[in-house]
Order: structure tokens, then sequence, then C-alpha cells
């Protein structure tokens, strides 16, 4: 099992590269890799990112998009990264989620093994009020061919791949944690607002 940190976005509302942006002193990325590390979970922790930026990752092996799927968001990444490699599960985190904690991680993957008993399970990941968050997730490779053919269309919304496969998913509220946990970082003043509330 590995883990898939998804790095190659364009931030356009944040401005620069989210990867290197920092969260009290450290950068998003290298939090990331932390808290993955510190779950004893994985055997390898993996950078989705594009050509651009690839070489500015430091101690950590980098895929890029290939080149018939660059510039097609998360998708791309989670696709091209089980191209080129051979894991059957990974557990996929978007950059710009720098506060995912262990004990979400590990929640997770109880909750998947859990339902694993039952019936074969594609997708196992995190909803806010009931709205899947596909980017802190765990994927088999089952979901390659559902992820190549979504690609190859012009609608590339995470929603056409879960949709299609054998999907749960954990309510967010099921881990008592401050809920900048699960937060997404979309613009600058969310990281002065996160900033702020880690100082209280």
């Amino acid at each position: 099992m590995k883990a898939i940190i998804l790095a190659g976005g364009q931030s356009v509302r944040f401005r620069q590269p989210k990867a290197f942006a920092s969260i009290q002193g450290t950068l998003f990325y290298q939090r990331l890799i932390h808290t993955l590390e510190a779950t004893n979970m994985f055997s390898e922790i993996i950078i989705s990112s594009n050509a651009q930026l690839a070489d500015q990752f430091e101690n950590v092996r980098v895929i890029t998009d290939s080149e018939a799927h660059r510039d097609k968001g998360p998708l791309a990444g989670i696709y091209s990264v089980m191209e080129q490699d051979d894991a059957d599960l990974y557990f996929v985190i978007s950059v710009d989620t720098p506060m995912v904690t262990q004990k979400a991680i590990s929640h997770l993957y109880q909750f998947m093994v859990a339902n694993l008993i039952e019936s074969q399970l594609d997708i196992a990941g995190f909803a806010s009020d009931g709205y899947p968050i596909p980017t802190i997730a765990f994927y088999h490779r089952n979901v390659m061919p559902i992820i190549e053919s979504v690609l190859a269309s012009d609608d590339l919304s995470m929603k056409h791949v879960y949709k299609q496969v054998s999907s749960k998913w954990l309510d967010v509220e099921t881990i008592e944690q401050p809920k900048q946990w699960y937060r997404n970082i979309n613009y600058p003043s969310d990281l002065t607002k996160l900033e702020h509330e880690l100082a209280e």
C-alpha cells in the first residue's frame, strides 16, 4: 500500500504552487509526508506533480503526468502514478489539505477494511455534509479503466469515477478533531485564517 500526494495543480487562486506554501514553518508537502510516514501504513509516498515543479521536491519520489493526460487535474495524477507503479492500493491526498491527521487516515483505513469484508470496494473516502471528498480517499487499482475512460471525455469531474465503481464514504464528523484537518487551502486568505486559528 502506497500514498499519493496530489501536487500538480496550477494553483491559480492561491497565486503560487501550494506544495511549497508553509504552515507553522513547514511546507505543505513536507507536512503531509511527515504525517503519512508517522502512520507506518505505507511502503512508499509518491508525489504526483507536473514537470515544471518535479525537481523542487526533496527526498521523495515524484511521478509526473503522462503526456496523454497532462493538465487534466487530479484524475490524471492518480492514473499516471498507477500507470507507472505497481501497488494495488493507494491512499490519495491533495497537497492543499495539509492538516490531515494520522487519526483520520487510520480511521478511514479501518472503515475500508470493515467494508471489504462484505464486498469488493474500489474507493473508500471521507464525505462532508453528504458530499464525497475524493481527494482524501483510498483507491484500488481496479479503478484504472474507469479513470482512463473519464480522462478521454470532456468532463474530468472525479464524481464520474466514484459513481461508476463500488465506493463508500465516512463522514468527517466521526473524527473528533478540530475541523481544520480536512479543510482545503484554496486562497491566501484561507491560509491566513488557518494560521490564526492554530495560534489561538
